[in-house]
């Protein structure tokens, strides 16, 4: 059993690293800082509208709350797989254009497993930031029709190494220490149509940014026992403010309409700079009923309002982010029934995120809303199950010159564990 099991493993640990560099999800708002934050991107979590910090243990591996990872049974090992895709909808007022994409990616991958009976530990890797937008405009002004294009791709790849105490009773503490590294591009360029005479040269940009540093968090939870079916948790995450080492080398040069490069305008090679990562508070709350129904709240800060990259300061600011998820089980976690059904997790949440993009001179902030709603369905005798989350959400408007971005993201989860240390009878 267990060569099979460290076989699996080891064959989607392949796949997920070659996959991260496929299918980036892409939003025209990734053009800005490090791009676009995953700050969740676990399959049953999603279900609920992102509610993390005080969501019940179900054989999983939940470390956005690094104290979560507490709560795996001391006999227990866990391999989480998960991967997402969806359709994106760009819509922009003046000119009226409306553009729709598809992408996919693998979402993460983590373990999880007790070293004894009070310390737990998880490893995992997942998206940090994606960037994937291309953006392309032109103008006539003084009777020159120009072409402008801004293009990037990329992200930061995070690696977590998850340390998790019970030091008392109904008292969790965790500690993610984490490694960021990963490689952003971005493309500018300015270009002439054919018939524009000679003595305009197309003028191109490259920038290519390079990170690669440490960070943690960490996290607390505490159950509140009001009777044996109603349970109160309080949960707290904090994410270490961080300017993180990076080197970035630029490519400005002149084009000719053929294609040939001209003249080299600037050339750098790997100028060392930093790339701030914000500080973030967040905390939850959370009740449960005899094992079958879950009602959580969630809310974090990140402040992003100072953030730099490369000694430039974007039109940023905080960003505040409130989530609420419901979950039943209508026979319980450890219920005795024998329907299917009745095993079977119901999940229904909502977001409101209010970004740490702020466009449109600075003063508009760009906000992030929706509904998601999911399932987890266990595989009879066993403690392996699949969780299927869907999204509906929309980022930003058409007012103030901005894009409409609507979305619907479904994502798709593979949750193994099994007992180990302990020789079956049958295999």
């Amino acid at each position: 059993m267990y060569k099979r099991l460290f076989l699996t493993v080891f064959i989607v640990f392949t796949i997920t690293i070659a996959g991260f560099s496929q299918g980036k999800v892409g939003s025209p708002y990734t053009r800005y800082s490090i791009g676009d934050i995953n700050n969740n991107p676990l399959a049953r979590n999603n279900g609920l509208g992102g509610v993390s910090y005080t969501l019940p243990y179900r054989n999983n591996v939940n470390y956005i709350n690094p104290a979560g990872v507490a709560n795996i049974d001391t006999m227990t090992f866990i391999f989480d797989f998960g991967l997402q895709g969806g359709g994106r909808s760009y819509e922009i007022k003046d000119p009226k254009l409306k553009e729709t994409k598809y992408d996919y990616q693998i979402s993460y991958i983590n373990f999880g497993f007790s070293i004894n009976r009070w310390w737990k530990m998880a490893l995992g890797i997942t998206p940090y930031s994606n960037v994937g937008y291309n953006i392309m405009s032109s103008d006539s002004l003084l009777n020159v029709h120009k072409n402008y294009r801004f293009e990037g791709n990329g992200g930061i790849t995070k690696i977590f190494w998850n340390n998790s105490v019970s030091p008392l009773k109904n008292l969790r503490l965790g500690v993610n220490a984490v490694f960021l590294f990963g490689e952003i591009y971005h493309y500018n360029a300015i270009t002439f149509d054919e018939d524009v005479e000679e003595g305009f040269m197309n003028i191109i940009e490259q920038n290519k940014s390079r990170i690669s540093d440490f960070s943690f968090d960490a996290g607390i939870q505490y159950d509140i026992n009001i009777n044996s079916k109603n349970k109160i948790t309080i949960g707290a995450v904090y994410g270490h403010n961080k300017d993180l080492k990076a080197y970035q080398s630029s490519f400005v040069y002149n084009r000719s309409k053929s294609g040939t490069i001209v003249d080299t305008l600037y050339i750098s090679d790997e100028n060392k700079g930093i790339v701030s990562l914000p500080m973030s508070l967040g905390f939850g709350i959370g009740y449960c009923y005899d094992d079958k129904l879950f009602v959580g709240i969630d809310y974090t800060l990140q402040n992003w309002k100072n953030a730099q990259f490369f000694n430039s300061v974007d039109s940023l600011g905080n960003g505040n982010y409130f989530s609420m998820g419901i979950e039943y089980i209508p026979g319980g976690y450890k219920g005795l029934s024998y329907k299917y059904k009745d095993a079977i997790s119901y999940r229904l949440g909502g977001y409101y995120n209010e970004t740490y993009f702020k466009l449109s001179t600075g003063q508009v902030p760009i906000k992030d809303f929706g509904i998601s709603f999911g399932v987890g369905l266990p595989v009879k005798r066993s403690k392996t199950s699949f969780d299927i989350s869907v999204k509906l959400g929309q980022r930003g408007s058409i007012d103030d010159s901005l894009i409409r971005e609507r979305y619907f993201i479904v994502g798709v989860g593979f949750n193994l564990a099994d007992v180990w240390f302990i020789k079956s009878k049958f295999d």
